[in-house]
């Protein structure tokens, strides 16, 4: 199972890869499957709130109801329907890929189980709601699927034998089965809203819509679709007459066939495997996945004979584990910050983003207000100031690496001191300048793909700080044509490659090397 998951880890960023040639790494599809499923989400609900009001929630009146709004003026039904339909395919899909997606990455252990558990349940939710939307047309399909879904409901003993003989004869119906339908077709979507704010919980900054580009690009999709493949109900359903072949929604109505090809109780036996598989994932024995070789697990400390209460580390940590509390010292600064163990992912953001984190300061044995005890600001400038003074070859590089992105031990050679931490964003800013104090010609440094930070916002935030945007910032007198951020990932040809760039341009332009103090 641990191959298994490791190998569609590396697939995920190879598919990521393949998608920025078409997007910008920040509009990447691949990398905002939950934003996209929320936007799908977003566009079914209003659009199937605008059609309620158009819609006859009655036995007789329910069929024309959806054909006059299918046949409406101006294609407005047509799109109105088909932006329903489109936008309810869409979040299944998107919902399902996103879950492959985070687990995948290993993302249902350590913090993030809360996140995993309170997700699959959604997909269930999802289900429902978009199935009874079916059921609401009440066309020949939506017959099928109601008959199809009692007699599956039927194999399980909590409901009666009985339960197709109410839907076979339009005696047996009445409007308040309609009512029924569609308190389910409504009520559903707003447990599944409330669900996705369970599920976003424990995270900060959490990134509910796509990019705005992406949304109108989505839009517009969508909208073109509706358009172009109108969603038409089929015939009148007919209580005494089921025809044998007939269209469906594979997003939703594969499990009829499911059942007709295996069992109505083999369905039910993989429905709850796989359920309780998906919920029980955080607790299996997958631990190789959250740990690679020579990350740390221990969660941040906050030493406060350093810490001043400015809160750079409680609004850069992605997953809410710091907090900000009332001084419990002597000390005259009013707050100080507090790490809840539970949710901390020991990523190290917390530390780039201390001011306490310099390497410039005096201190033989530096402490940073916060820190990640099995790997130390003070340890991190030993490693750095001891590397650097082991290269002899020329155009000397210091190359700052995210030990989640990938190994890159072996690039270390007499011109390249390789320095791994726990994510790129932890390191200062400040480092970087102290490795040309100490006699590196440039620095480089990489982390995961663009926008597919592992901690979720290690890109985002060391860009803001090495452009100024955040705090702690690199200086404007920083030596910013010494420095090369790439966001690699495990792509060791484009490493290679900024590094190559950084040495000829170096080497070709002599003026841009000031001498080291």
């Amino acid at each position: 199972m641990s191959n298994l998951i490791r190998r569609l880890r590396r697939t995920d960023e190879a598919l990521g890869g393949l998608f920025d040639h078409a997007f910008a790494p920040a509009h990447n599809p691949w990398r905002h499957l939950g934003g996209l499923a929320f936007l799908s989400l977003a566009l079914s609900v209003l659009s199937g709130i605008i059609a309620y009001a158009l819609y006859d929630t009655s036995v007789s009146g329910a069929y024309d109801s959806g054909v006059r709004l299918q046949n409406a003026p101006f294609l407005l039904g047509r799109l109105l329907r088909g932006m329903h339909r489109y936008t309810a395919d869409a979040f299944m899909l998107l919902s399902v890929l996103h879950l492959v997606r985070e687990a995948a990455r290993g993302h249902f252990l350590g913090v993030r189980w809360f996140s995993w558990i309170s997700g699959v349940p959604l997909l269930i939710l999802l289900w429902i709601a978009g199935i009874s939307g079916f059921w609401l047309l009440w066309d020949t399909r939506a017959l099928y699927s109601i008959n199809a879904t009692a007699e599956w409901l039927q194999a399980l003993p909590l409901f009666p034998d009985q339960l197709v003989r109410n839907f076979l004869t339009i005696d047996a119906l009445n409007d308040r089965f309609f009512s029924l339908i569609v308190f389910i077709h409504i009520g559903v979507p707003l447990f599944l809203l409330a669900g996705v704010w369970i599920h976003v919980q424990r995270m900060s900054g959490v990134r509910i819509w796509p990019p705005r580009a992406l949304t109108w690009a989505s839009v517009g999709m969508f909208s073109i679709l509706a358009l172009l493949l109108p969603v038409e109900s089929l015939g009148r359903a007919d209580t005494g007459h089921v025809p044998n072949t007939l269209s469906l929604d594979w997003f939703y109505l594969f499990v009829h066939p499911l059942v007709d090809a295996l069992s109505a109780n083999m369905v039910w036996l993989l429905v709850g495997a796989a359920s309780i598989f998906l919920m029980l994932m955080p607790w299996l024995p997958l631990q190789a996945l959250q740990k690679r070789p020579g990350a740390n697990n221990a969660p941040a400390q906050v030493d406060l004979a350093n810490c001043n209460g400015c809160s750079r580390c409680a609004a850069d940590c992605p997953f809410g584990a710091l907090i900000m509390v009332p001084r419990t010292d002597a000390l005259h600064h009013p707050r100080q910050a507090s790490v809840i163990t539970d949710l901390c992912a020991a990523c190290g953001i917390c530390v780039g983003a201390c001011p306490s984190s310099t390497p410039f300061r005096s201190m033989e044995d530096l402490v940073s207000g916060i820190e990640l005890p099995d790997a130390p600001v003070a340890a991190l400038r030993r490693e750095l100031q001891s590397k650097i003074a082991a290269l002899s070859g020329p155009q000397k590089v210091v190359l700052f690496t995210c030990r989640q992105a990938d190994d890159w031990s072996q690039l270390a050679n007499a011109s390249t001191a390789v320095m791994p931490l726990e994510c790129a964003a932890m390191l200062p800013p400040s480092f970087t300048e102290y490795a040309v104090r100490l006699g590196a010609d440039g620095v480089v440094i990489t982390g995961c793909r663009a926008s597919d930070c592992e901690f979720r916002l290690g890109d985002r935030w060391l860009q803001e700080r090495f452009s100024g945007e955040r705090e702690p910032r690199l200086r404007a007198a920083a030596p910013r044509e010494r420095i090369a951020v790439v966001w690699a990932g495990s792509d060791q040809a484009r490493l290679e490659a900024t590094l190559s760039s950084l040495r000829q341009r170096l080497a070709q332009d002599p003026s841009t090397i000031t001498p080291h103090d």
